[in-house]
């Protein structure tokens, strides 16, 4: 793909293509000889089309004008280059569009450039189309998407999978051995949805909810700003009371092999023949608290037992781990928990010399909190790991 369309709305040209295709249309990749425009040419009948996209972060009148002129010229220039019978078709994307916004559109359109077809979209599926037979690839949005965006609010902004793709966009001034994900620079949505292994709309609403709260940057790819005040943000979303499981060992001699036990779950879990036994899909795990700080080589704290991350509550895992859940009137030596997000504490995960543990990022959310301590050595993570995103951040 030429140099020139790889920086535009990738995401939303994956968009339109599938609504294309999916009315019957054959979609193929513009000529190289079209050196502007032309994210797409399409055919249905003997009709050429050809569609130059615009996307905007910000789906307002002052920034879609200005779009949609710029599409319309490069599309006519595109399709003058493809065919003499081509039509040009200039689309504005958006992850939300309004109505008012796409009659806006519209109106422009006719009124300046009323031989060019022009049409609007966005990530809910919304399509507004108009001019050159064009109009049968009109869309409503979804219902569902829509009552989601409506119902959004601030705390969404650290959901789940929010929380693992924050850590992708923190990760370039993170130490691999301190945190697990993928490293790069993402231009667009799209980039970030595939290197978090999400859905386009997932990375769509976190990018928006970023931009509109100033956290983001998008003018050379998606950069975070203002990381201070978004990291104090995202410590107090995290703090709620977890829910926790107290296990003991089943042979005392089991507490010196502890990492020895965690390496081979994780190389059993790794065998497909487990995973296929059965049925059965071993539950995830990793250390977690201050048991993670010390493998990471931040120990601080001492004497609190062991914090062990699990999926879920599985009895042949823990047996497998020399692990008990009758402790009635003992001491536990092993503290489980089950994440409330899964992802954003599992798909993170470090290992050390083989042993599954919690990224840095997950400690230092975790540990802040805890009365035994965890705010001095949350402090001490800030100082010597966080000080440098913050720096680099600022940069």
């Amino acid at each position: 793909m030429p140099a020139h369309r790889q920086n535009r709305g990738t995401g939303f040209v994956n968009l339109l293509a599938n609504a294309l295709q999916k009315a019957g249309w054959h979609v193929e990749q513009p000529p190289e000889s079209t050196d502007r425009g032309a994210d797409l040419v399409a055919r249905q009948g003997r009709k050429i089309y050809v569609f130059d996209l615009k996307a905007s972060s910000e789906a307002r009148k002052d920034r879609a004008i200005p779009l949609i002129s710029q599409a319309i010229l490069e599309a006519q220039r595109a399709a003058g280059q493809v065919s003499d019978r081509a039509i040009p078709v200039a689309v504005l994307a958006s992850a939300h569009v309004s109505d008012s916004l796409a009659e806006d559109v519209k109106d422009f359109a006719l009124r300046n450039a009323p031989d060019v077809g022009v049409g609007v979209i966005d990530a809910s599926g919304f399509r507004r189309f108009m001019g050159r037979g064009l109009e049968a690839l009109n869309a409503e949005r979804s219902r569902l998407i829509e009552t989601t965006r409506k119902e959004a609010s601030p705390g969404n902004l650290f959901s789940d999978l929010n929380q693992w793709m924050l850590k992708i966009l923190l990760s370039r001034s993170i130490p691999n051995s301190l945190l697990s994900a993928p490293r790069g620079h993402y231009e667009n949505v799209s980039q970030l949805a595939e290197a978090a292994g999400v859905s386009v709309m997932s990375a769509f609403r976190l990018v928006r909810q970023l931009s509109e709260e100033g956290f983001l940057e998008e003018r050379s790819g998606l950069r975070l700003v203002r990381t201070e005040e978004l990291m104090e943000r995202w410590l107090r979303a995290s703090h709620y009371r977890a829910q926790e499981t107290p296990a003991r060992w089943i042979l005392s001699a089991e507490k010196n092999r502890f990492h020895a036990a965690l390496r081979s779950y994780v190389g059993r879990m790794a065998s497909p023949s487990v995973s296929k036994q059965a049925g059965r899909v071993p539950p995830r795990l990793c250390l977690g608290l201050f048991a993670a700080a010390e493998v990471l080589g931040f120990k601080f704290v001492h004497g609190v037992q062991p914090h062990l991350y699990i999926e879920r509550i599985d009895q042949e895992a823990l047996r497998e781990l020399g692990l008990s859940l009758e402790t009635a009137g003992h001491q536990p030596d092993v503290i489980l928990r089950v994440p409330k997000y899964p992802e954003a504490a599992f798909r993170a995960v470090v290992e050390r010399d083989g042993v599954p543990t919690s990224d840095i990022l997950q400690v230092w959310l975790d540990v802040s909190s805890h009365p035994a301590r965890g705010k001095d050595q949350a402090d001490l993570l800030r100082k010597r790991v966080f000080s440098q995103i913050l720096d680099k951040a600022r940069a």
